[in-house]
């Protein structure tokens, strides 16, 4: 598709024949053995994908240059494009596009260009036995954390929470990429010195719970892992290391979503959680709600405090413009003390 035209084309609702369901089929990946796609190296195509919702035409032009900017030829369908509401077209064609670039042989690697709302709705309609049999670098945060949690429960596929092809890709965030993706590297992660100057709250450091644990690295966006509670596609948190992190929510939200995940029960097996930046979740003082509100911090160590397991705030993970790549099911090391999340294996091969 030339870029050009990218404007031309205009959207499709189709009445298309929905696949057929095998996600009760598959195994969960408690039982299955861990893959690791093939590491990613400059010249690969890189599938871009909407599964969520659409692009601006400028947010496209964004992907396609940080993504050739890294090295990777870039390609992507029609449906680039398309829009039906808030969506980047109907569920079945942001399904195909997911398939196709799974089972494309010239696709080395799948980034999704943004995030928005609508992957968790693609998830009972997912052929995972071709991914399976196909198995590739998925990269995406926000909304695309179904997408991760999905293919990983169901297949066994190390799928990456990093940056969306619209993203800032700074400094951190391009090394972190290249990193773990690329050279196969397993970095610890810490929060950039330049963070020292930051006077958001949001991005402060905060130990609650003091030590070190280590286990398989899972998580996501905190909306998202609530909203697949109770679903097929949830992931197990025993013996695992949880990250979390979340954007534009009032303490009193966080404080919901989070009681949530505790009275789950999941979070009771977890070795350990490390939050990433929860930007924006600070009641501003003209919300009419600010005198009866309290600060995220205090909705933290309220929710967090009384864990026996190590919890730390303040990494970078999430809506961020330093945001590190994080693989799905590999073994990873939190330490509070240091402030630190290491990769203790690569999760490419």
């Amino acid at each position: 598709m030339d870029r050009r035209s990218f404007v031309k084309k205009s959207a499709v609702a189709s009445a298309a024949t929905m696949l057929t369901l095998n996600a009760a089929h598959a195994q969960s990946v408690e039982n299955q053995s861990l893959i690791k796609p093939k590491a990613l190296k400059k010249g690969d195509t890189i599938g871009l994908i909407t599964p969520a919702s659409a692009v601006t035409r400028q947010a496209f032009e964004k992907a396609v240059e940080n993504l050739e900017a890294m090295g990777f030829v870039v390609k992507y369908t029609d449906n680039m494009s398309v829009r039906k509401g808030f969506l980047a077209g109907t569920d079945q064609q942001r399904l195909d596009d997911l398939h196709q670039m799974f089972s494309d042989p010239n696709i080395d690697g799948i980034v999704c260009a943004r995030g928005g709302y609508g992957s968790g709705r693609l998830l009972p309609k997912i052929n995972y036995d071709l991914i399976k049999a196909n198995p590739k670098v998925l990269v995406g945060y926000s909304d695309i954390t179904a997408l991760l949690y999905g293919i990983h429960q169901k297949t066994g596929l190390v799928c990456f929470h990093g940056p969306v092809g619209a993203s800032e890709y700074s400094e951190f965030t391009d090394k972190a990429f290249e990193q773990v993706l690329m050279k196969g590297k397993a970095p610890k992660f810490e929060r950039p010195k330049e963070w020292e100057e930051n006077e958001d709250p949001a991005f402060q450091s905060l130990p609650i719970v003091e030590g070190t644990a280590e286990g398989a690295l899972v998580g996501g966006n905190l909306s998202l892992m609530c909203s697949l509670i109770g679903t097929p596609y949830d992931i197990d948190f025993k013996g695992k290391i949880v990250f979390i992190e979340e954007i534009g929510e009032s303490p009193y939200r966080v404080d919901r979503m989070l009681t949530q995940l505790l009275n789950s029960g999941k979070l009771s097996e977890a070795k350990g959680v490390a939050m990433g930046v929860f930007r924006g979740c600070e009641t501003k003082p003209d919300d009419p709600d600010f005198t009866l509100s309290t600060s995220l911090e205090n909705v933290l160590k309220d929710r967090f405090g009384h864990m026996n397991i190590p919890v730390l705030y303040g990494l970078p993970i999430g809506h961020i413009d330093d945001n590190a790549t994080l693989p799905f099911g590999v073994q990873a090391e939190l330490d509070v003390e240091k402030g630190s999340l290491r990769l203790l294996e690569k999760g490419v091969e």
